[in-house]
């Protein structure tokens, strides 16, 4: 079990885990379960994840397209996002 400060689920069926270093990390629901992870369930609902707005997560292509590592048209095979380290800040879009 990995242990997590807070886990919470998405309306979208993505779940999001929260660490003490404030990272936050998005995954589909089936590699969540695959990892397994302990810690505070909240029990409010997510309308908007990382997971499904911005396609940021450590399954999901680091390109931004939304597609799984390694099945993306761009070739990566590296995640958006990895477990446990905060993604830095590049700046609010307008």
């Amino acid at each position: 079990m990995i242990s997590v400060q807070y886990i919470q689920e998405c309306r979208c069926g993505a779940m999001t885990v929260s660490f003490e270093n404030g990272a936050t990390n998005s995954m589909s629901r089936e590699v969540f379960d695959h990892l397994g992870f302990e810690g505070e369930r909240l029990p409010q609902i997510f309308y908007h994840c990382n997971h499904c707005v911005n396609h940021w997560g450590i399954d999901l292509c680091k390109c931004g397209s939304g597609l799984p590592v390694g099945k993306c048209e761009c070739g990566s095979d590296e995640a958006s996002e990895e477990l446990g380290v905060k993604r830095p800040f590049v700046g609010w879009v307008f």
